[in-house]
């Protein structure tokens, strides 16, 4: 058997395996779902009230229900119905409405609400909790480092409600990863865990809603929204800061891998859990595994890793736009970004081409997930994306020093507030200009048509350059040879052209086994003999 059938062999049993996996997992998850005892109390469609008891997973946020102040998720553990005690493990969205809104993430609950079938969403069901003092009885504090991070949150949202009206909305959401609109502070004391306050919006009214929605439907049609949100970007951000203290001490490569795990346990504590920062701490985990092993890491494999432990472990994250887009774009950095660089290296500068390869090869396959979510084109997304690329790592910056010191140096952390807050002021003006143009957006199909027909578009444009590039170099060939006055040309002429060798996929795969072989254990052994 050739090396080419054995590859293609193996390529087909890896697929055919995952998608065994993919439907065993999704069918066992179905079924579990489907013989919950709040999934078979929804099924008909009526309200009921129930008792939970559940632990939050998510901070408050603003409700996007309109009859409800708050809203957050909570994983439940058992449910009481007509008095009968069930075991159960769904996952619930919240919407509480006044002294209710005293959730806090992490804590267990005992919860008196109204189950009822979400109208939209992807939640599996709703809890609607009205406004009284007894319907919420908190059983178990949280731990001692979720506290910890809820202290920090509130104290850098605090510091943020004396900025301008657009620092208030983007400086936590270029830092945490949620508008300063959509914040709702605990009514909780740190030096009394058992007697809430009165509830409240923490400072919510500060911020105007018109213009909070204004800008935030400004940064969708300019196609920068994906900056509000907490990505990899964050996570490399701490690594590199790690990286070059542990280097700054020499210290050994195990030391420096368990800062760097220190460092995203704790950013993944501080920011706003979503799926998009799942992603980005299961990927940096396996670049640290790489390091602790003395290898490179490798983005394609790391990322196709984390796809698959991700949905093997929670398959939910299969209808996740979230988990999707931040997937779709990391695989499109992976791989086109070498070659759109390349590409665009050859009509602009450097930093440009550079700059805007990001965008484009992000934008290749997560374009498709935007339209099934927003059926809109973001026309305008690879300008506006080059023109606040300059400013978003410096506001980023300001913001995570900001809410690392605004707990115990307030004055401090203020400033820093400010100095994201001056980084947020250009993304704000382009965001304002560019998406508030009708020129921003072109209206598209909706649903998955919407998305095939993108995909079909680029394809098409993807053949079109490569029957273009095979014909350029068919024409350079021709005159090359015309050039040589009609003489084969010899091995040392200079124009002669072949072909690439590149290697085979499991000649890198033995190539790989015998180094990390090599570097495992024939090292050590050649110690021991010395």
């Amino acid at each position: 058997m050739t090396v080419d059938a054995m590859s293609l062999r193996c390529h087909v049993i890896v697929i055919v395996a995952a998608a065994l996996c993919a439907f065993v997992i999704g069918g066992m998850t179905d079924m579990k779902q489907s013989g919950d005892p709040i999934a078979t109390a929804i099924a008909d469609g009526a309200d009921t009230t129930v008792e939970v008891i559940a632990t939050t997973s998510t901070p408050m946020a603003t409700a996007s229900l309109r009859d409800a102040d708050c809203q957050t998720d909570i994983r439940v553990h058992g449910v009481t119905i007509d008095l009968i005690r069930l075991p159960s493990s769904l996952a619930v969205r919240v919407y509480a409405t006044g002294s209710a809104c005293r959730l806090r993430q992490g804590a267990a609950y005992r919860i008196v609400g109204t189950l009822r079938q979400p109208r939209f969403g992807t939640a599996t069901a709703w809890l609607i909790v009205d406004d009284d003092p007894d319907a919420v009885t908190e059983t178990t504090r949280p731990v001692w480092w979720r506290r910890a991070g809820t202290t920090m949150q509130e104290s850098f949202i605090r510091g943020t409600r004396g900025l301008p009206e657009y620092g208030r909305v983007l400086v936590p959401g270029l830092t945490l990863g949620v508008l300063g609109q959509d914040v709702v502070m605990t009514p909780w004391t740190e030096e009394s865990d058992t007697e809430p306050r009165a509830w409240s919006t923490g400072d919510a009214d500060d911020v105007d809603e018109a213009y909070a929605q204004r800008l935030e439907d400004d940064f969708k049609q300019a196609g920068i929204m994906h900056l509000m949100a907490v990505s990899g970007s964050h996570f490399v951000l701490a690594a590199v800061f790690m990286r070059r203290l542990c280097a700054r001490f020499l210290t050994p490569r195990w030391i420096t891998a368990a800062g760097i795990v220190a460092a995203y346990a704790v950013l993944g504590t501080l920011v706003y859990p979503s799926d998009s920062v799942l992603r980005a701490a299961i990927m940096g985990m396996g670049g640290v595994a790489c390091l602790l092993a003395g290898r490179r890491s490798q983005a394609l494999a790391g990322l196709n890793w984390t796809v698959i432990l991700s949905l093997l472990f929670d398959p939910s994250l299969a209808r996740s736009y979230g988990f999707a887009l931040s997937c779709t774009a990391v695989y499109g950095l992976v791989l086109f970004g070498g070659a759109v660089e390349r590409f665009l290296r050859r009509f602009m500068p450097r930093v440009l081409a550079d700059t805007m390869a990001v965008t484009v090869s992000a934008q290749i396959l997560a374009l498709p997930v935007q339209t099934m979510m927003n059926p809109q084109l973001p026309v305008l997304a690879v300008p506006a994306n080059m023109l606040v690329a300059p400013f978003v790592a410096f506001a980023t910056i300001a913001g995570l020093l900001s809410l690392c010191v605004a707990w115990a140096i307030p004055v401090v952390g203020y400033a820093l507030a400010w100095g994201s807050c001056i980084g947020t002021l250009p993304i704000e003006r382009c965001a304002t200009l560019i998406g508030g143009s009708r020129f921003s957006v072109l209206p598209w199909t909706e649903g998955p048509v919407g998305a095939l027909i993108v995909v079909l578009i680029e394809t098409g444009v993807f053949l079109i350059m490569l029957t273009a590039r095979s014909a350029i170099r068919r024409l350079t060939r021709m005159v090359m040879q015309r050039r040589s006055d009609g003489t084969h040309p010899s091995y040392d002429d200079p124009y002669e052209e072949g072909e690439p060798y590149r290697a085979r996929y499991m000649e890198r795969a033995d190539v790989w086994w015998r180094e990390t072989r090599a570097m495992l254990f024939e090292r050590d052994v050649g110690d021991v003999q010395q």
